[in-house]
């Protein structure tokens, strides 16, 4: 079975012989013209699109961000009703053993406990002695375990109460968060909405040869992937080739973004990423360039909280990827994937 390097490097060499030989056939020499100038409309396209992902994945961050803060609340809240059941189990046990602290305390000032010398003087014998002095000394020891049991359920309470008060704070501060958040949610929904409408707009406006470079699909050929999930995430998202790209899509009947794409393959493995790009780049192992495995996500952007693009590594120097609006999902070489490669991530293995 051919690897995929050699697939790739006969795909290339098929492509070189046909374009010499039809060179040799009409007497040409070797063309250095240099490729059709883009379009107006087909840079205003690339760059409107580029600000809408940018935007929808911000969008994207912010829901991750929201549903974090949701899973924050819920958590805190349990911690609560644990606390505070542990804290009712608590004062009961404290209140319980404060009754025989309170007797000791009582027998104690009363003088109802013997001391030592008490026992030497009151004694008829050294036997009487020894006797009402070991008495006296598992008497001693009780009244310490009693203290030690109190002491422990005195403590026991203070820390469920003190747990319970946290817990209670950390729910106030994820629901405070996350409303602070929902706010501005809104707002990034009608930018997010906007900056596609306007792509689309841009979009219609593309004609002729640009219009055609558009819809190329790309990379057809098979790709062997890894065993494991990563090859199975690999394969997932080869099998969307030709699913067109849908801002927020993320099912192979809805379209998808890039970030869609990436979580709907690792879903298919059994392995669930986040929503947003930025989120995704959160998982995993960071890996070099040069370490570079199919599975791999390789994400683009200026910052790790601006991170716009994210596709996937396929082998040959290729990756798959749902590129922007107007687009299918194809695969091209990872140089042509998107604009400021930030790094990436082994998501398994």
């Amino acid at each position: 079975m051919a690897t995929p390097r050699l697939k790739h490097v006969m795909r290339t060499a098929v492509a070189v012989t046909a374009v010499t030989a039809a060179g040799v056939g009409l007497g040409a020499t070797p063309s250095t013209a240099d490729p059709a100038p883009v379009s107006d409309a087909r840079k205003h396209l690339d760059e409107v699109a580029k600000q809408a992902e940018q935007i929808g994945q911000q969008y994207l961050a912010a829901k991750d961000a929201v549903a974090a803060h949701q899973a924050e609340f819920d958590k805190a809240t349990a911690d609560i009703s644990t606390a505070q059941r542990d804290l009712t189990a608590a004062q009961a046990e404290e209140e319980r053993f404060r009754g025989q602290v309170d007797k000791l305390a009582a027998a104690t000032y009363e003088g109802a406990n013997f001391t030592q010398l008490s026992a030497l003087l009151s004694g008829r014998s050294a036997q009487d002695f020894l006797d009402q002095s070991t008495a006296l000394e598992m008497l001693a020891s009780r009244n310490v375990d009693i203290l030690k049991t109190y002491d422990a359920a005195v403590t026991k309470a203070a820390d469920a109460k003190s747990r319970a008060a946290d817990a209670q704070q950390r729910a106030k501060s994820a629901t405070d968060a996350a409303q602070k958040l929902l706010a501005e949610l809104d707002q990034k929904k009608k930018d997010a909405d906007k900056a596609a409408t306007e792509a689309k707009a841009a979009l219609s406006k593309v004609t002729g040869a640009d219009r055609e470079a558009l819809g190329f699909a790309g990379d057809l050929g098979s790709f062997i992937g890894p065993s494991g999930a990563a090859g199975v995430a690999m394969q997932a998202a080869l099998g969307q080739r030709g699913v067109p790209y849908v801002w927020g899509g993320e099912t192979p009947g809805g379209g998808f973004d890039c970030s869609g794409l990436m979580q709907y393959a690792y879903r298919m493995a059994g392995v669930s990423l986040p929503r947003s790009a930025a989120a995704q780049y959160g998982v995993g192992k960071s890996v070099s360039r040069g370490e570079l495995q199919p599975g791999d996500l390789v994400f683009f952007g200026t910052t790790a909280s601006n991170i716009y693009h994210v596709a996937m590594v396929v082998g040959d120097g290729m990756v798959v990827h749902a590129p922007t609006t107007g687009q299918n999902v194809k695969v091209v070489p990872l140089a042509q994937a998107s604009s400021n490669y930030f790094g990436a991530k082994r998501i398994v293995g």
